[in-house]
């Protein structure tokens, strides 16, 4: 119980610094905590049997986060893992002359470690923002940051019961939103006007993609 208060009052902390940078603060939490996972897992699943045994039992890793080791981790250190996992694969196959059965058996049943650990914090972080909205001074800082992002907004607005914490936090989304048009805006304007001077709407594009779908590097 101690180590998980130590770990809430992180995950607190983190989601008032992340309000003052320029993305949604909780996947930007979120894509830290991955990175640190992964590279403790791309490590355990070769060394330490027990990881090693629940990584094998998952199939391995999801599509976007086995190519994310393969950027993370050298070849080798995956070599090791991808060899145990294709040898326990090839035990599906059958005989060349025995093409009867269900073809689907040949792919692995992955249920990836990385995802069902970013679906358990990206709950807690939600309950956490939930929380934490209705505080006053949280809300003065969440109203002057760019704010969630829109898959993040509507789980977070169905966990809070406090009807004025709701039209608060629906008030901000709209201002955030509407300075971010402003700056696409901007970015055209300035094209059109071959004005290559820079401020706050270089960014623009990517910041609306990710207000739009989410971060990119957790899932």
């Amino acid at each position: 119980m101690a180590n998980l208060n130590s770990e809430r009052r992180t995950l607190d902390e983190a989601l008032t610094a992340a309000l003052a940078l320029r993305r949604c603060p909780i996947c930007l939490i979120l894509e830290e905590m991955t990175h640190d996972v992964l590279c403790r897992l791309q490590y355990d699943a070769v060394h330490d049997s027990e990881t090693k045994k629940s990584v094998l039992e998952a199939g391995g890793y999801c599509h976007f986060h086995f190519w994310y080791l393969e950027k993370l981790t050298s070849s080798t250190t995956n070599a090791q893992l991808l060899e145990n996992l294709l040898e326990k694969i090839r035990l599906n196959f059958p005989d060349y002359q025995n093409t009867s059965g269900d073809p689907d058996r040949l792919l692995p049943d992955v249920r990836c470690p990385a995802c069902s650990s970013c679906r358990t914090w990206e709950e807690e972080l939600l309950g956490l923002f939930a929380r934490k909205i209705t505080q006053s001074d949280f809300q003065a800082l969440y109203y002057n940051s760019r704010g969630l992002c829109l898959p993040h907004l509507v789980p977070a607005l169905r966990l809070i019961a406090d009807a004025t914490a709701r039209t608060s936090l629906l008030a901000a989304a709209a201002r955030q939103l509407d300075m971010l048009i402003q700056e696409l805006r901007l970015q055209v304007t300035k094209w059109r006007n071959k004005d290559r001077s820079r401020g706050e709407e270089q960014d623009s594009t990517y910041r609306a993609i990710q207000k739009l779908v989410g971060g990119k590097n957790y899932r």
